[in-house]
């Protein structure tokens, strides 16, 4: 279990910036390594996840690790028989068998030395049904380390509709929602019972067309890269070259929940700090902590722009604050996370910070 104790200063610790679900020419994306790794480090990323579906050409390739300055982590997008229920597995070196059992995969992934993300969960068809949708509908499966709760390419599909599709297509950032309400509802209702870790994902699978002279790209790479991101809390410095410690780390912080969710169009996040601070002057990051001595005192959230900070617990809101900086005391236990918001639209959801013991009652 990962110790993500924040001592004074609160800057001590470093906050690397990714993005994760993204799709390449090895199976159903638009761009190569090369291209992806490139747009990457033009929008300032740290860290990419590429999850080919069951494919994991690109580390048998040699791409993971650093590649000028970008860390590369290489996992895969797994599915049952019958392609539903899709996975986010990192960090196995092997690719599972495809099984009508949903917990038999994500128990092999497991022994494998993987983790693992249900990919977007709730996705749905309001329109364009010759799109099929691929939410989870095994709930009753167990083990899996956390869900995808904002993916980017579910949240633009589910709304072309009409006159807004032309819009869409040609500013694919533009119009994006929120996360679905049902989602939360269920996120919040697993983590009364476990911990269960989120990650934002752009599900980026890039399409270009011709016809002549005329050329259409649908979601240019960069523009995938500057929407939903996952901002990850190390609590030692990022290595520059040691790929293997800096992949540890990462898919660490992915797991343990040591993170947040933007979505880079409503401003950039970094630079954000969301955190716990105890009677003793220590402070927690989001996300599984061990058992803490002393008595948690206040919330401590501060973000790059003016927005509104919402405290929650076990799913309910029980206080806000508009501006850039919030502190919001701790009277009871509970399954708190922080949500921030820009003129109604959401722009960051932390993990969870349980401050609560197992079963939440």
């Amino acid at each position: 279990m990962s110790n993500t104790k924040i001592n004074k200063p609160i800057n001590t610790f470093q906050e690397i910036c990714g993005a994760l679900h993204l799709h390449t020419q090895f199976s159903d994306g638009g761009v190569d390594i090369p291209e992806l790794i490139s747009a990457a480090q033009e929008v300032g990323l740290d860290y990419l996840v590429v999850t080919d579906h069951m494919s994991l050409q690109a580390k048998n390739e040699g791409f993971e690790g650093f590649n000028d300055g970008v860390s590369l982590v290489v996992g895969y997008e797994h599915q049952d028989i019958h392609n539903r229920n899709h996975y986010l597995v990192i960090g196995s070196d092997t690719i599972a068998a495809e099984k009508e059992n949903v917990q038999g995969y994500i128990d092999e992934i497991k022994r494998s030395g993987g983790i693992g993300f249900i990919a977007h969960p709730a996705e749905k068809r309001h329109y364009f049904q010759g799109l099929p949708s691929y939410p989870w509908t095994e709930w009753s499966a167990g083990g899996y380390d956390g869900i995808e709760i904002w993916n980017q390419m579910s949240d633009w599909v589910e709304h072309l509709k009409n006159w807004q599709s032309f819009i869409r297509i040609l500013f694919p950032r533009r119009l994006m929602a929120d996360v679905p309400v049902e989602l939360l509802k269920k996120w919040d209702e697993l983590n009364r019972s476990r911990f269960v870790a989120a990650v934002g994902g752009v599900d980026a699978h890039t399409r270009r067309y011709g016809l002549g002279l005329v050329h259409l790209t649908i979601f240019p790479v960069k523009v995938e890269l500057k929407g939903i991101r996952t901002h990850l809390y190390l609590n030692r410095p990022y290595p520059a070259r040691n790929d293997d410690t800096t992949k540890k780390m990462i898919i660490g912080a992915l797991k343990n929940g040591h993170s947040y969710v933007s979505n880079y169009r409503r401003g950039d996040a970094r630079g954000s700090r969301f955190f716990v601070h105890y009677d003793d002057g220590s402070f927690y990051c989001p996300g599984i902590q061990p058992e803490i001595p002393g008595r948690p005192v206040s919330f401590e959230a501060s973000v790059p722009e003016k927005a509104e900070i919402r405290l929650l617990r076990n799913g309910e809101v029980c206080a806000f604050h508009k501006g850039r900086r919030a502190n919001f005391p701790v009277s009871e236990k509970g399954v708190y996370r922080i949500e921030v918001r820009k003129k109604n639209y959401a722009w960051i959801y932390t993990n969870p910070f349980p401050l609560c013991t197992y079963p939440v009652p």
